[in-house]
């Protein structure tokens, strides 16, 4: 979708800044999005009813600074050329980044990659004409024809070198991630993770929290604690991959669905590894399952592969999630999450220091479950 945005913005001459804004608009138009029950009807072409994702997309855009330009363009995504529409927008008054993202995002829908594109392209054409002037901006169908005359625009849609492509229309943009822009970036995708599921609507955010308090009680510097915080609030990314039905179980799962789990850290760590230019950040979020003794997952790391800061995750994790209620338990009292968090210390699974300084300020790292600051959870953002 962003490499369709990409071409349509390039045909129509735009400046830069201005593919900058499509890009990364088309990269997070559905933020508004965490489950899998909430993208399956946007996956119709006659989608009804569009608007709570843009709402809730646009709220947690206009929270990252780095992003902020992208939240009106969210808001109007699936706002239609001819309207009335929630927004109160219509025809030009519709950011032109939006109705890009709108008509790209709508013709990735009537494609089937899994046939050959040249047999396909032109009856969706033919079905985004058919609406241009009404749903679409006919000047922007005018473009997409133009685009569509070439057998490569298409072929690089549905071949290997896409990514090749868009990193070649990508990389004269003008980006700029800093310390903060980067936080920012790192608490919308901790939002956009714990919404997956209400029993961990909150959990990203607190698992940061309890990392940030236990690296500064065991003597991290500040720079480590900045870098630590960001890693807690993205150690769940993978989790956007698991299916709703396994995370919101009421039973233990089967070792099936235990597999499907495991998964989750694996892309934790390669997905924010293929980043790039997040130091420590990959390992020290997608570790979190690893044990001492070698017997964690998914790497089986052990001992000295796995940092002080790697440690306090995995500590920092155990205890928020035996602290919160999950779909087939309470949240555990302070007995006996100290019985498993002693118990793993001692069979030499979890750094005894580590667990030692959790448990000695177990009431302090209780009152971080607290309800969330307001400004960490947008106001129309649902809770669950």
């Amino acid at each position: 979708m962003a490499y369709l945005s990409l071409n349509l913005a390039e045909e129509l001459g735009l400046s830069r800044e201005e593919k900058a804004l499509c890009f990364t608009s088309a990269i997070v138009h559905d933020a508004g999005v965490s489950t899998w029950r909430e993208k399956k009807p946007l996956e119709a072409f006659d989608v009804d009813n569009p608007w709570d994702h843009c709402r809730r997309g646009h709220q947690l855009i206009k929270q990252a600074n780095c992003l902020q330009p992208a939240a009106d363009v969210i808001l109007s995504h699936h706002d239609s050329w001819r309207g009335p529409n929630p927004s109160g927008r219509a025809g030009e008054d519709i950011p032109l980044a939006a109705r890009i993202i709108h008509l790209a995002d709508r013709l990735d829908i009537l494609l089937q990659y899994e046939r050959c594109i040249l047999d396909q392209w032109e009856d969706a054409l033919k079905r985004i004409k058919d609406l241009a002037g009404e749903l679409f901006d006919p000047r922007l169908v005018s473009a997409l024809e133009s685009l569509a005359r070439k057998e490569s625009f298409w072929f690089d849609l549905m071949s290997p070198f896409m990514i090749k492509r868009l990193s070649e229309l990508v990389e004269t943009m003008p980006f700029a991630i800093g310390p903060e822009e980067l936080r920012s970036l790192a608490g919308l995708f901790a939002a956009v993770i714990d919404a997956k599921s209400p029993f961990t609507y909150h959990h990203s955010r607190r698992v940061a929290g309890v990392a940030v308090f236990l690296g500064e009680e065991l003597g991290l510097k500040k720079e480590e604690l900045a870098v630590l915080e960001v890693a807690g609030l993205l150690h769940d990314l993978g989790k956007l991959c698991v299916p709703d039905e396994i995370l919101e179980k009421p039973a233990s799962l089967t070792p099936h669905e235990y597999n499907v789990m495991k998964q989750h850290v694996y892309y934790t760590y390669r997905i924010l590894e293929d980043a790039g230019g997040l130091g420590p950040i990959p390992a020290w979020a997608g570790y979190h399952h690893e044990k001492l003794d070698g017997q964690g997952y998914p790497f089986h790391l052990k001992d000295e592969q796995l940092s002080l800061p790697a440690r306090i995750m995995a500590v920092s994790d155990i205890f928020t999630a035996l602290r919160e209620d999950r779909p087939y338990r309470l949240g555990m009292g302070k007995q006996k999450v100290t019985q498993i968090l002693t118990g793993q210390s001692k069979n030499g699974a979890l750094d005894t220091r580590v667990v030692a300084a959790c448990l000695e300020n177990f009431e302090r790292l209780d009152s971080l479950f607290s309800a969330p600051r307001k400004e960490d959870i947008p106001a129309d953002f649902p809770e669950k």
